[in-house]
């Protein structure tokens, strides 16, 4: 089979593709909260044929193709939901929900997937074995929607061999593709640390405990806690990104509440910054005369790309793109995904699709209220994920591959 034919046909269905990712993108909805999503995609499954389970691990959607006589079962997943952010783009298909946004790509990697599904559909005659499309809620709420679409069975019946899914990447030029071998992303946990101080009148300082003055020192100590307490060679972030408290500018608050996020490539190096947090946030507390509270809630482990299945990936994007277009990535992200949860279950690949357009003005980074695509990127995906599923069922043997076992937390 001359797999160019993949791109060919993911082309014809652009039209389509940009039909469904608009939609998405002007009725954005957020974790937990995919109703009208995965109606619409389960409506587009059900249209082609597939087996179609719906409500798995809240509003998931999981649908089967069976194809040929042999045991192998391969997964693809997309992510559905949208971020509590305002988006500014001045765009007709603009989010029409005020503080909820399609600004991480998940509309598109939505639609790509149907393309996908549309594909394999397609050339069902080449496939031996089964393909599940999973459709995750909640990828961007922790603790994610991966954990329980996995209880609910989403990796049964058939049993599922290996899983592949891939993430829009505005930092890679348009139509390359990132892979990197072994963890790709880092472990990640959220703070909220409390200021505790005694409120009062802005006039009478001297009978007061000031939190706001004590969460500012948190703050500028906090940043040299990576800066001096942590080798430069081992990546680790700590950022502080909300400050709320107090009520009006003549009164000294209660307290001040801090919120951010940890993250670093291993669990062990997280727990020592959430720490090295507390240290610090105590001693100024101390100098301060009031007290401090840190929640540290845990969140995604690093995802851990197999070694073996990520060298067969970059085999078969190559038959999509040319091969110097297939990057090799040196270092991992330091961005969370809860698809390591499945990764953590049977092996796996996370790849990045990558989208920056300068010509077009697509250079906005995730997560900006200025993120946007060039949806003409989208066939490409569908077609290297088609690709990517029909070698693995019809070239991969049938073996036991151990996922990632050493990166629970």
């Amino acid at each position: 089979m001359k797999q160019h034919r993949f791109l060919k046909e993911a082309g014809n269905l652009l039209n389509r593709l940009r039909e469904i990712r608009r939609d998405l993108h002007q009725h954005p909805e957020l974790g937990t909260q995919e109703m009208r999503t995965s109606r619409i995609v389960a409506d587009y499954l059900k249209d082609l044929g597939l087996d179609v389970r719906t409500n798995i691990g809240g509003y998931g959607v999981v649908a089967t193709l069976s194809a040929g006589e042999a045991e192998k079962c391969v997964a693809l997943r997309a992510d559905m939901d949208a971020l509590p952010m305002q988006e500014k783009n001045d765009v007709p298909y603009a989010s029409n929900r005020p503080g909820v946004a399609h600004c991480c790509g998940h509309d598109g990697h939505t639609a790509i997937l149907l393309g996908t599904a549309s594909l394999l559909c397609k050339f069902a005659d080449y496939l031996k074995g089964s393909v599940k499309f999973v459709f995750q809620p909640s990828e961007d709420t922790a603790p994610g929607g991966a954990i329980p679409m996995i209880a609910d069975g989403t990796l049964r019946e058939p049993d599922v061999d290996g899983i592949f899914s891939l993430h829009l990447n505005p930092d890679l030029p348009e139509g390359t593709v990132g892979v990197k071998s072994g963890f790709c992303t880092i472990s990640s946990a959220e703070f909220i640390l409390r200021m505790i101080g005694k409120g009062g009148h802005v006039a009478s300082p001297h009978e007061s405990v000031d939190p706001v003055f004590m969460a500012a020192m948190v703050i500028m100590a906090g940043q040299t806690i990576v800066s001096r307490r942590i080798d430069p060679l081992d990546p680790a972030i700590l950022s502080f990104c909300t400050v709320q408290g107090g009520t009006a500018s003549n009164i000294i608050p209660e307290a001040v509440t801090l919120t951010g996020s940890i993250r670093s490539l291993n669990p062990e190096k997280r727990e020592a910054l959430a720490n090295e947090l507390d240290r610090v946030a105590q001693g100024v507390a101390r100098t301060g005369g009031g007290t401090c509270r840190l929640t540290v809630k845990r969140e995604y482990p690093s995802v851990f790309n197999h070694p073996e299945l990520t060298a067969e990936f970059k085999r078969s994007a190559a038959k999509i793109v040319p091969a110097d277009k297939v990057i090799e990535l040196q270092a991992p992200s330091m961005t969370g995904e809860d698809v390591a949860y499945f990764h953590q279950k049977v092996p796996g690949v996370h790849w990045l699709l990558g989208t920056a357009n300068p010509a077009m003005g697509f250079t906005h980074p995730l997560h900006s209220p200025f993120f946007d695509f060039n949806e003409e990127a989208m066939p490409l995906g569908a077609a290297i994920q088609a690709c990517c599923a029909v070698d693995f069922l019809n070239y991969r043997q049938k073996k036991s591959l151990s996922p990632d076992l050493g990166n629970k937390s």
